[in-house]
């Protein structure tokens, strides 16, 4: 049965039924919970956690995430939380909820037919990437979605929507480009006769300015220190590059590392089939694309800002850092935004069914990021994320190691413990306990580091604390090389010789390897028990 329009502004393609929605969302939670509960968390997830807790006040916060690279909102979060539930559950927990919240707006309000909107939802970005990943992009998709459910109702309530757009561009800098893309298709209600009178009013003019300024607190608040090792210039940009390849192939622009795209298509196991998987990722985007742009022809707002989201998207990926599943999800629910606020303007003036024509151009994208979801969901739990849980776990049964301090090289591989266990981490290159690193380009953490010095810091810190230190090395050639070296991420090296090697052997214990993870959280844990002697002092702080 078709609906034109609800009471509350939206247009739905199809009504949906109690009895399709509540067990559909039902099926969402069970599944998403299943692969919660198997999940290992990774650094990033728990380094943002941290980051939220440790500062003492609110504006310390706001002073901490300039490190980040990300904006408040997900701390805010976190912080929130934590301070109710005193908990670190409360990040799995904050993240699904929110994906479930995304998945109740698509299945109830998206202006699709039924079918169009449980592919949109049993996909590898809401069901795993927003719900079982515990980062600030989740929290993005809702808002996105919320924003779309508030676009019909711009005119009579436009507060409500300049609220909404001033909280996504808060949750990512990928975020915030949808903002600004999503105030676009609003600001090209000038040039609607209709709607003209409308965008001038007091409160739309004010709506529009709480989304500019969002935008704006966004990006500063987000914004790293220049010694950053991550900051970036553009300088590193290639006009003819890039524009040659926007126009003749977007889908390699919009692909970044572990062929990761606006489809998922990397996560399919094309290999199986004797397809190369780069090529199918490259094509699978690039008809998502055509198709998407195809579908958004008669809404010229909405077709303008799909192409300017490719672009500005592939500027990013190549300016800052490639992208990842979980930012190119950014990318295409924007696209799903926008065929929604199409379809929706569509439905409202002439159509009374209009999802069916313009989210055609969506199925490549849906379906294909549909069938990557049960390959990504029996990765989960068959294989941990991070190699964290097990080292955990391996610390709570073992007594010795309860008052062990933690360090590692890598000395990030170490930033996900805290979730699991309350042991004091250390990181050597830094020189000082702390529950995070510090990326710069080595002014506070060197970025030369061997074997042999190493070994020095965590003696020296066993020796002095009179504690075990277990120290987790992520380089797992060590075990197999005399010698040899690794390039980091952030231009950070390490280096061992055969000496070296000996000497870790010499002076500590090979306890563990966990070797299973599937990101590079991989490790080899070496005790380092504590040996009083003469000239032992605290480490250089």
């Amino acid at each position: 049965m078709a609906e034109a329009g609800g009471h509350d502004g939206t247009v739905a393609a199809d009504r949906i039924s109690g009895r399709v929605l509540w067990p559909s969302l039902g099926a969402f939670i069970v599944l998403t919970s299943a692969m919660a509960m198997r999940h290992a968390m990774w650094r990033d997830e728990v380094r943002a956690f941290s980051t939220a807790i440790h500062p003492s006040s609110w504006f310390d916060l706001i002073g901490s995430i300039h490190q980040e690279g990300h904006p408040i909102v997900w701390y805010a979060i976190l912080r929130t939380g934590y301070a109710l539930t005193r908990s670190p559950l409360v990040m799995p927990v904050a993240s699904l909820m929110i994906a479930w919240g995304a998945a109740y707006l698509i299945l109830r309000y998206a202006p699709f037919p039924v079918w169009v909107r449980l592919l949109a939802v049993f996909g590898a970005f809401l069901g795993h990437e927003y719900s079982v990943v515990c980062r600030n992009y989740g929290i993005g998709v809702l808002l996105m979605l919320l924003a779309c459910v508030f676009f019909p109702t711009r005119r009579e309530r436009p507060i409500r929507l300049g609220i909404v757009l001033a909280l996504l561009a808060n949750t990512s800098v990928h975020a915030s480009v949808a903002t600004l893309l999503l105030g676009f298709v609003w600001l090209m209600d000038v040039f609607d006769p209709a709607s003209r009178r409308a965008i001038r009013r007091r409160a739309a003019i004010t709506a529009v300015g709480i989304g500019v300024a969002g935008v704006a607190f966004a990006l500063w608040s987000a914004s790293v220190p220049p010694d950053m090792g991550y900051a970036f210039s553009f300088s590193r940009v290639q006009p003819g590059q890039l524009w040659g390849t926007l126009w003749m192939d977007p889908g390699a622009g919009l692909m970044g590392h572990q062929l990761s795209n606006i489809a998922a298509a990397g996560d399919l196991p094309w290999a199986r089939a004797g397809v190369d998987p780069e090529l199918a990722s490259r094509v699978v985007a690039d008809v998502a694309l055509l198709g998407t742009a195809w579908a958004l022809r008669r809404n010229r707002a909405c077709l303008i800002a799909a192409l300017l989201a490719t672009v500005g998207f592939e500027l990013m990926f190549r300016v800052i850092y490639p992208g990842a599943l979980r930012h190119e999800g950014i990318i295409a629910f924007l696209l799903v935004s926008l065929v929604w606020i199409a379809s929706a303007e569509s439905g409202s003036r002439n159509s009374p069914a209009p999802g069916r024509p313009f989210v055609l151009g969506l199925l490549p994208l849906l379906i294909v990021q549909t069938v990557a979801l049960p390959v990504i969901a029996r990765r989960e739990m068959l294989h941990p994320a991070s190699s964290s849980k097990a080292f955990a776990a391996l610390i709570r049964t073992t007594p010795r190691f309860h008052n062990a301090i933690l360090a590692g090289e890598p000395d990030y591989m170490v930033e996900a413990m805290p979730y699991y266990v309350r042991n004091q981490i250390f990181m050597p290159r830094q020189r000082g306990f702390d529950y995070r690193v510090y990326f710069d380009r080595g002014a506070r953490r060197p970025l030369e580091l061997r074997l042999g010095g190493l070994i020095d810091i965590v003696d020296r810190l066993s020796c002095s604390t009179g504690r075990p230190v277990l120290l987790a090395i992520g380089h797992l050639k060590l075990l197999s090389d005399t010698a040899g070296e690794a390039h980091l991420a952030y231009r950070a090296d390490f280096r061992w010789d055969s000496v070296e090697r000996d000497r870790l052997f010499a002076r500590g214990k090979l306890i563990a390897s966990f070797t299973r993870a599937t990101t590079d959280e991989n490790y080899h844990i070496f005790e380092i028990p504590p040996m009083a002697r003469p000239g032992c002092h605290p480490p250089q702080q």
